[in-house]
């Protein structure tokens, strides 16, 4: 070993990431001692060897551009990823290692975190209300009821119409008042949910076809009294109904409960112009 090759491989080893030299052939000639550290191989083993010949497939990705390399298989020690930042062009090449694996793995673990959390969270923000998730959830469980005892159930879908927005759609304040006087006027068994930002889905368990009709109607007459309207008078709430029938799934009470709310709109009187 010559003295520069020394000297090199004394400011290589101090150097305090992993540093990896490749020569034109694309062969290894030399690993510092932080990456020795970081793949638990020697720089004797990984000297002399391409991408094609080094004797541990895990380590190939050595060789890869810049970016994320996730080194892992048989022959790895522990599990890392390291990040890559290829020198500028040069002979040899030369790349910088630095370990990220405890960065990726606190990432990945607050990402699992977040989609737990994600998958506790039954209620609407707004509202309060149960939301999406909670909903089918509850509206899986009565279906598989109503199938095995033959019990009636009953599904709605509200939309909450606001006269004086463009598109219909209430502000927040709206669907809060909504959402209040339809709890208000709900059983305690039944299922009230915020299905997106102007529709609402309740679950009526142990109602058949009749009842829930007559329930929309008292709903509909109490949401126009003046006491309720007083501070939203230019909102009004459409019903969509469906009730179980032998061989009816989720999808089924949802799609013709669906249609019968689109053909309450179909109904409605054209707005006259002015």
């Amino acid at each position: 070993m010559t003295q520069d090759t020394e000297l090199t491989k004394e400011y290589l080893d101090n150097f305090p990431c992993g540093v990896l030299l490749i020569d034109a052939a694309g062969k290894i000639m030399q690993a510092n001692a932080a990456l020795e550290t970081m793949l638990g191989l020697s720089s004797e083993q990984l000297s002399g060897h391409d991408q094609n010949s080094l004797p541990f497939p895990a380590y190939r990705g050595l060789f890869k551009g810049k970016g994320l390399i996730h080194l892992m298989g048989p022959g790895v020690g522990k599990e890392r990823w390291l990040q890559c930042t290829p020198g500028k062009a040069a002979d040899p090449v030369v790349k910088y290692f630095q370990d990220v694996t405890e960065q990726v793995q606190l990432s990945e673990q607050n990402q699992q975190l977040r989609r737990q959390v994600e998958e506790l969270t039954v209620s609407d923000e707004l509202t309060g209300l149960a939301n999406q998730r909670a909903f089918n959830r509850a509206l899986t469980a009565q279906v598989t009821r109503s199938r095995r005892y033959q019990n009636p159930l009953s599904l709605l879908l509200v939309e909450l119409l606001d006269e004086q927005q463009d598109d219909g759609r209430p502000v927040d304040q709206g669907v809060l008042t909504a959402s209040r006087y339809l709890r208000d006027r709900l059983r305690w068994v039944d299922v009230i949910a915020r299905w997106d930002h102007n529709h609402f889905l309740v679950i009526l368990p142990e109602t058949d076809a009749r009842a829930a009709l007559d329930l929309i109607h008292k709903i509909q007459s109490g949401f126009a009294e003046p006491e309720v309207a007083a501070d939203q008078p230019v909102l009004q709430l459409r019903f969509g109904h469906s009730s179980w029938q032998k061989g009816d799934d989720e999808k089924k009470l949802m799609d013709r409960a669906a249609a019968a709310l689109n053909s309450e709109q179909q109904d409605q009187p054209a707005a006259a112009s002015s």
